[in-house]
């Protein structure tokens, strides 16, 4: 798996970078990969993947946050798309830890205390699963109905530093499920 950090310019989100082959259009990484990347999230409803949002008419914004758009194209699966974004959020929650944070996990999600700290949706293309996870770095131009923290709040500045970290995390995370995956032989 691809990893690229941009850290030479903001690019915001709303909702289409979770289009298949957005990183190979935009950046030329042909495959499975890891963008991550710091700006503000509008998602508009037209843009929104998860029906409950769309529902109810949710407002999906912030002004700065740090995003991983994923994307692998090894047997796109609804499932598994979800079972790595639950992976790759525990993950997340476990290098937290090793800043001295405690986190919980609810669903796809990561709080503090109370608090929201991330939003995720993962889906597939008939080529592509396709996760986006988004972190906030302040709690500013967030819907009002969400109680929110950011990662400034909780002690963490170095916010490229930080964006790196997670990202080799999770490319390393995904090698070795890929590794793991390949190296066993079925039961007779």
């Amino acid at each position: 798996m691809e990893l690229l950090v941009v850290k030479d310019k903001r690019i915001d989100y709303d909702g289409s970078a979770i289009r298949s082959h957005w990183a190979y259009r935009n950046f030329g990484i042909l495959g499975n990969s890891i963008v991550v990347f710091r700006g503000k999230c509008d998602v508009k409803v037209e843009e929104m993947i998860d029906i409950e949002d769309v529902r109810a008419q949710k407002e999906i914004k912030s002004d700065d946050m740090i995003h991983y758009i994923i994307e692998v194209f090894d047997f796109p699966n609804v499932l598994l798309a979800s079972a790595l974004q639950k992976l790759f959020i525990a993950k997340i929650c476990e290098l937290l830890s090793e800043y001295g944070v405690k986190t919980k996990r609810k669903g796809d999600d990561i709080y503090i205390k109370d608090k929201k700290l991330s939003i995720s949706i993962a889906t597939v293309s008939p080529v592509s699963i396709k996760i986006h996870i988004g972190i906030n770095v302040e709690a500013k131009g967030i819907p009002k109905d969400v109680n929110a923290i950011g990662l400034r709040e909780i002690g963490i500045d170095d916010i490229e530093a930080f964006m790196e970290k997670i990202g080799k995390a999770l490319q390393e995370e995904f090698n070795k499920v890929k590794k793991d995956s390949l190296k066993v032989r079925w039961a007779e």
